[in-house]
């Protein structure tokens, strides 16, 4: 078992070198690397402006429950090289930091506290999850920051829809426990 972990560890030492090798060489201060950049940033102020002080601590909830699914999800799909991303902003983390922490989280996040009935919020769920789907990940594909494998638009359509229905189950459910 020894023998194996140092195996694993020279690997993993191997990888990180290229990760940061085509981040250094090839990604940083790209216009990708700073559409990226620009996103997390757009997708921080529309946090702030769109999401009431009254109905923070449930969207927070919210957010933290999505980024978790989202993030694991990524990580699995990454791991099992379903997709990859060629351009990351930052280089070690191989899953996509600003979809996983910015843009998907927030998206719905904004949704979740601005849409509470089922069928408002299924109709605005249904548009993101279709723009990030089929929208913004076939750009993501030909400006070579997202490398579609065994994935497809499809499966990242039901994930979004299938996480965003579960979380609000659950804040819903733990929203009315604490009423009673």
């Amino acid at each position: 078992m020894e023998k194996l972990g140092k195996e694993i560890d020279k690997i993993s030492n191997q990888l990180t070198d290229l990760r940061w090798e085509i981040w250094t060489n090839y990604t940083l201060f790209t216009w990708q690397w700073w559409m990226l950049f620009g996103a997390c940033i757009v997708m921080l102020v529309l946090f702030f402006i769109f999401v009431k002080k009254e109905k923070f601590l449930p969207t927070i909830a919210y957010l933290g429950i999505i980024y978790i699914i989202n993030k694991n999800l990524d990580d699995v799909a990454t791991a099992m090289d379903w997709y990859d991303y060629r351009m990351q902003l930052e280089p070690i983390i191989p899953t996509m930091l600003p979809a996983n922490l910015f843009i998907i989280p927030i998206g719905l996040s904004i949704i979740y506290q601005r849409y509470e009935k089922w069928k408002s919020f299924l109709i605005s769920l249904v548009i993101f999850s279709g723009f990030v789907s089929y929208i913004a990940l076939p750009l993501m594909k030909t400006v070579d920051i997202y490398l579609e494998k065994a994935w497809n638009a499809n499966w990242s359509f039901i994930s979004l829809v299938v996480m965003a229905i579960v979380t609000k189950l659950i804040i819903d459910r733990v929203k009315l426990l604490h009423k009673v």
